[in-house]
């Protein structure tokens, strides 16, 4: 079984999951400049689709989640510096 890491609060960067549900898109890269606001990606739940934006302007470290991955709230989708 595989546990699929959560965003801390307390740690600037990490970007965790609004909601429960279904990775559609991922609209970034590692190593991509990203301003405040840009779309990360794109959850499904119950047939509704909510867009991720960035909190914050940075470069993506790392990217935790991939197509069709079911996340639970907080899961951590990415790291931005």
């Amino acid at each position: 079984m595989h546990f699929h890491p959560k965003a801390l609060k307390d740690v600037k960067g990490q970007i965790g999951a609004p909601m429960p549900g279904k990775v559609v898109d991922i609209k970034v890269k590692e190593g991509s400049r990203i301003e405040k606001g840009k779309q990360l990606c794109v959850l499904s739940a119950m047939k509704m689709e909510t867009v991720v934006n960035s909190p914050m302007s940075g470069t993506i470290k790392k990217i935790y989640i991939t197509r069709d991955m079911h996340l639970e709230g907080d899961d951590l989708i990415l790291e931005i510096e």
